[in-house]
């Protein structure tokens, strides 16, 4: 093997180490969101499904009330705070 082949393949290794590296970090990372994910919506779990459909109900009513009230406001000149 001459010593170009050599070193593009030691290059291409070296990289692929380091690609290991930085998405077992991110994976590690993404484990750690899910399980915090589960942990704070297990409760929901143990709705039944007339209350997740009052849940959704009351939700529903609460965006409309947000997005009316958008609705409401007076446009603002540009540059103003």
């Amino acid at each position: 093997m001459s010593a170009g082949a050599w070193s593009r393949l030691r290059h291409w290794a070296e990289g692929l180490w380091n690609r290991h590296v930085r998405y077992r970090e991110l994976h590690r990372q993404l484990d750690v969101l899910r399980a915090d994910l589960k942990a704070r919506t297990a409760w929901m779990d143990e709705l039944t499904e007339e209350e997740l459909a009052e849940m959704l109900r009351g939700l529903t009513a609460c965006i409309d009330a947000v997005q009316a009230a958008g609705n409401d406001v007076p446009d603002r000149p540009e540059g103003s705070s």
